[in-house]
């Protein structure tokens, strides 16, 4: 019999952050355990206060590195874009797509 292992409270996601996971279990993510997932969804979808939150637990340099290296994937052409200027990196090198530009 093994007793489960508590995440700290430090690790855990904030409660409003479920929303932008509809398909995993929410429960079982942690910053440290799931930081590209975690950026991937707030950097996309998530609303100044998470974006806010981001900023104050992932150091900057671990954003970048994540834009610049999985941003392409993870992140649509827009929000992209977007953090690609926001952080002053260099631009995507994603193919436009002429049937869809978006």
């Amino acid at each position: 019999f093994m007793r489960k292992k508590k995440q700290k409270s430090k690790d855990r996601l904030p409660p409003e952050f479920k929303q932008y996971f509809w398909d995993v279990d929410f429960k079982t993510l942690s910053l440290p355990k799931d930081v590209h997932s975690v950026l991937g969804r707030v950097l996309q979808f998530g609303n100044i206060k998470a974006v806010s939150w981001i900023m104050r637990h992932v150091n900057s340099l671990s954003i970048k590195n994540f834009i610049i290296e999985s941003g392409d994937r993870q992140l649509d052409r827009r929000s992209n874009n977007f953090w690609r200027l926001y952080f002053n990196l260099p631009a995507s090198k994603k193919p436009l797509n002429p049937l869809w530009p978006y």
